[in-house]
């Protein structure tokens, strides 16, 4: 198993991170209703997932270099979840 499918393998397919986000007016982000287009709401999966960086110019590609400044990733985030471990 590469280091790529390790890294994948701590995603729990939540979909929290597909969901628009909103700033509000003190700085605090908050998740939407509104998912990705691609995001099959009921698999919680990417429909595009191997061009979704392409097709989606929001989507942002998770990195162990990167998480640690996304704040808005949720608390049972397997990727965040590496942070505290």
């Amino acid at each position: 198993m590469s280091d790529g499918q390790k890294w994948e393998e701590l995603c729990r397919r939540c979909g929290e991170c597909c969901f628009e986000k909103k700033i509000d007016a003190k700085g605090v982000i908050h998740t939407t209703a509104v998912p990705c287009r691609f995001l099959d709401i009921h698999s919680r999966s990417c429909r595009v997932y191997e061009q979704r960086l392409q097709l989606e110019e929001d989507c942002i590609q998770l990195t162990p270099e990167n998480i640690a400044g996304l704040d808005w990733l949720p608390q049972g985030c397997g990727y965040r979840r590496l942070l505290t471990e």
